[in-house]
């Protein structure tokens, strides 16, 4: 009975992760400001990597809030933290950092961007790992794809990150070498206006 109700469980959560990556997954934004998201999660940040890693935070304090999900970005970055570790063996370090960005038009059609212009908030996790080859980083953010031996990843922890940040009408970037560590940016629309902890309603179809 254990193992049929650990089974259900994990089909669970591959479910929901394809329907994040598919943009499919109902989401209940908020205006959050993520600095507060950040220092919320990060006791569990500094238990889930250990020792050997060295965790640093800097946080913009004029960071304009942003319309996410709590709960589910929150899953979102534990699973960039957690993809860190597993590319630091022999430790290292983890930094997490926010501020404003502002994309302007020519930006905007840039390649890296894949966003409207406008005001962002930016989101960027870093570690010094081993980081990844061209051919590995091409194929980073499809369902199922992974470089861990089988039984230790699902490979949905970065097309789930995907889904829900192009849900959210943002956009996600990796930039990473090998054995230099790699570096996510994660371009969040800024809520100008909006209060912090505002309820807002989910679009109506996903964002393209």
């Amino acid at each position: 009975v254990q193992r049929a109700l650990g089974a259900v469980e994990r089909g669970s959560t591959l479910i929901r992760r394809l329907l994040t990556f598919s943009r499919q997954q109902p989401l209940q934004p908020i205006a959050i400001n993520l600095n507060t998201l950040v220092i919320g999660i990060s006791d569990l940040v500094k238990r889930c990597l250990g020792e050997t890693i060295e965790v640093k935070t800097i946080l913009a304090p004029n960071l304009l809030p942003t319309l996410i999900d709590p709960s589910e970005f929150e899953s979102a970055l534990l699973n960039l933290v957690v993809n860190a570790r597993d590319a630091m063996p022999n430790g290292g370090q983890l930094t997490l950092e926010t501020t404003n960005r502002w994309v302007d038009e020519s930006s905007a059609q840039q390649y890296l961007f894949h966003v409207e212009p406008g005001e962002y908030v930016l989101l960027t996790v870093s570690d010094t790992g081993t980081g990844m080859t061209p051919e590995v980083l091409e194929h980073a953010f499809e369902p199922f794809f992974t470089t861990k031996v089988v039984g230790q990843g699902s490979g949905l922890g970065l097309s789930m990150v995907y889904g829900l940040v192009k849900q959210s009408g943002g956009h996600v970037h990796i930039y990473s070498e090998v054995n230099r560590g790699t570096s996510i940016r994660i371009f969040l629309p800024a809520a100008i206006g909006q209060a912090d902890g505002a309820v807002v309603a989910a679009a109506d179809k996903p964002l393209a």
